[in-house]
C-alpha cells in the first residue's frame, strides 16, 4: 500500500499499544440511553454517540447502535449481561434474540441482556469495502502451483486501499481496543458501575480486552470459543488447522453410520474426490447477480460453517449431494452464509478491518502460500484453509496499527473461559491459552463437537449449572473441570 494510505491508516492511533493510560476511556458524563420499541417482539433499542478518536474525545463522534432485552422474571434485573456474538463484525442487535433463547433460564430471570453493533458494523456505521461476500467465499485456500502465494492475496489485495476510500475518517479506529472503550462508554450509559458480559469467538478477544483495560468495572465475564489473539495470526491458523481435521473426521465416521449419508460408505474419499474435482474445474456460478463460480473455497468455507454450527447449516449434507451431482448453488448458498450478516450484509469489510487492525504482525503472500501449503501436507484435505479464514485478507494490509499485545487480567475478577474439545473454530488449545494469558481465569471444558458451547450445548445441564452459578452467583467452578 502507498505510503500516503499507510500514514492515514496511522492517524489517531495511541502510541505503545492498548495497555497505555491515555487509551483508557476519559473522564466524562455520558447521556442515558433513550430506549425506543425494536422491530423484534420484546426488545428496545437506542443510540449512542461515541469519539471517533477517543485521544481526541471532545472531536468527531460515531453513533452506535445498542439493544436491550429485560429479564424474564418481572421483579428488579440484577444488573445488565452484554453480548458479543463474534465475527469479528457480526451484528449484536440483530443476533441478540437468537442468542436469548439459549441463555441459562436462571441468568435470564436475573439479568438485562445488552448488546450492541461494534463501529464499522451492523447499525454502527458499517464499514462497505473489499469484495463481494460470493468473492470472498470462493477464494481458492492453496494456489496450483508451488511456490505461489496465497490466493487470497490477490483476491484481497485491494482490500486496505478500498476501505480507505469508502471510510477515510474510520478506517483506523476500526480495532478491538476502540470497541472496549464504546462498550464503557455503554456501560455509563446504561448507569452501571460494573458490567457482566458474555463473548462468542471473537467476543472472547473483546471481554478480555475490556478486562485488561477496564478491570475495576467488571462484575462477572464468559469467555465462550476462547480466542488468544495475542498469539500471532500464522500460529492462530497452525493451530485451527489440526482441529477442523479432527471436526472433519468426526463428520465422515457419524455420515458413515447413516444409510442415507450422501459420501456414501467412504465420506473421506468421497469429499477429498469432491474438492479435487472443485479445486481443478468449478461449477459454473450461480447466476442472478452471483457470478462468482462454485470453488473447493466454496466446499471449504460451507464445511467449516457446518462443523462450527451443524443445527444452523443442516442443508450440508445434501449441498454435498448436489456439488457431486454437478450443481454448487446450495454449497455457494451455505458458504455465503458464513460471511454474511442474518440481514444479508457483507461481513468483509467488517470482519478483516478488525482482524487486520489488531493483529501484531502479518505474513507476506509468499509465506502464507507456503503455510498453507504445508497445513495442506500435514492436515488434508481442508488444513490450507485455516491460513485463508485466519489470516488471509490481512496479507496486503498496512503494519500500522493498534494491535492486542496483552490481556492479562491485573485487577477484575476471576474469569471464565470455557472450551469444547471438538471445536473446529477455536480449538480447545486456544482456551487453554487465553486462560493462561488472562492469568486470573478459571477453564471450564465441554466435551463436545462444535464452535462455542453456548452454540452448540445450551442445554447441558452441567454446563448450565456451572455458568448460571458463576454468572449470577459470582462462584466459580471447580479448577479442571470438564462437562460431557
Amino acid at each position: 500500500m502507498a505510503l500516503g494510505a499507510a500514514a492515514a491508516l496511522a492517524g489517531g492511533l495511541a502510541p505503545g499499544g492498548v495497555a497505555t493510560a491515555a487509551s483508557k476511556t476519559p473522564g466524562h458524563r455520558t447521556q442515558p440511553l433513550a430506549w425506543v420499541s425494536c422491530h423484534s417482539a420484546g426488545t428496545r433499542c437506542a443510540r449512542l454517540s461515541v469519539p471517533l478518536d477517543y485521544q481526541h474525545p471532545e472531536g468527531r463522534t460515531i453513533t452506535l447502535a445498542v439493544t436491550e432485552m429485560q429479564p424474564s422474571n418481572p421483579s428488579p434485573s440484577d444488573g445488565v449481561l452484554i453480548f458479543n456474538p463474534g465475527g469479528p463484525g457480526e451484528s449484536g442487535v440483530q443476533i441478540l434474540p437468537v442468542l436469548a433463547a439459549l441463555v441459562p433460564p436462571e441468568i435470564k430471570s436475573h439479568f438485562d441482556l445488552v448488546s450492541f453493533d461494534e463501529r464499522g458494523t451492523g447499525a454502527s456505521e458499517r464499514i462497505e469495502c473489499g469484495p463481494s461476500p460470493a468473492v470472498a467465499a470462493s477464494v481458492d485456500p492453496i494456489a496450483m502451483h508451488p511456490n505461489s502465494p496465497l490466493p487470497a492475496a490477490i483476491v484481497f489485495a485491494g482490500l486496505a486501499r478500498s476501505c480507505l476510500q469508502n471510510s477515510p475518517h474510520l478506517l483506523a479506529t476500526l480495532t478491538t481496543a476502540n470497541s472496549a472503550r464504546d462498550m464503557d462508554r455503554i456501560r455509563q450509559a446504561l448507569g452501571v458501575q460494573k458490567i457482566s458480559y458474555w463473548g462468542l469467538s471473537y467476543g472472547t478477544v473483546l471481554g478480555s480486552l475490556y478486562a485488561h483495560l477496564f478491570p475495576d468495572r467488571v462484575r462477572a465475564m464468559v469467555l465462550d470459543g476462547a480466542v488468544d489473539a495475542t498469539l500471532p495470526l500464522a500460529q492462530q491458523a497452525s493451530e485451527e488447522a489440526p482441529a477442523i481435521a479432527a471436526s472433519l473426521q468426526h463428520f465422515f465416521v457419524t455420515c458413515a453410520a447413516e444409510p442415507t449419508c450422501p459420501l456414501g460408505s467412504d465420506p473421506a474419499a468421497s469429499y477429498g474426490a469432491l474438492s479435487a474435482r472443485l479445486s481443478a474445474h468449478p461449477l459454473p456460478a450461480p447466476g442472478h447477480g452471483d457470478n462468482a463460480v462454485v470453488t473447493v473455497g466454496d466446499l471449504d468455507t460451507a464445511t467449516l460453517f457446518y462443523l462450527s454450527v451443524p443445527e444452523y447449516a443442516g442443508t450440508f449434507p445434501e449441498a454435498l449431494s448436489a456439488a457431486i451431482a454437478g450443481n454448487g448453488v446450495p454449497l455457494r448458498s451455505l458458504s455465503l452464509d458464513f460471511e454474511q450478516d442474518l440481514d444479508g450484509s457483507s461481513l468483509v469489510g467488517p470482519l478483516w478491518s478488525i482482524t487486520c487492525n489488531d493483529a501484531a504482525s502479518h505474513l507476506g503472500p509468499q509465506a502464507a502460500g507456503a503455510l498453507a501449503r504445508s497445513l495442506d501436507a500435514r492436515y488434508p484435505p481442508d488444513g490450507a484453509y485455516a491460513v485463508t479464514y485466519i489470516l488471509g485478507g490481512c496479507v496486503d494490509w498496512p503494519h500500522i496499527t493498534e494491535p492486542v499485545t496483552h490481556l492479562q487480567n491485573t485487577g477484575a475478577p476471576p474469569l471464565l473461559v470455557v472450551g469444547n474439545t471438538g471445536d473446529p473454530n477455536t480449538p480447545h488449545q486456544a482456551a487453554v491459552q487465553l486462560a493462561e494469558a488472562i492469568g486470573s481465569a478459571r477453564l471450564v471444558t465441554w466435551d463436545g463437537w462444535g464452535h462455542t458451547w453456548l452454540l452448540n450445548g445450551s442445554n447441558d445441564a452441567c454446563m448450565q449449572r456451572l455458568v448460571s452459578a458463576y454468572v449470577v452467583h459470582l462462584s466459580l467452578p471447580p479448577a479442571g473441570i470438564t462437562c460431557s
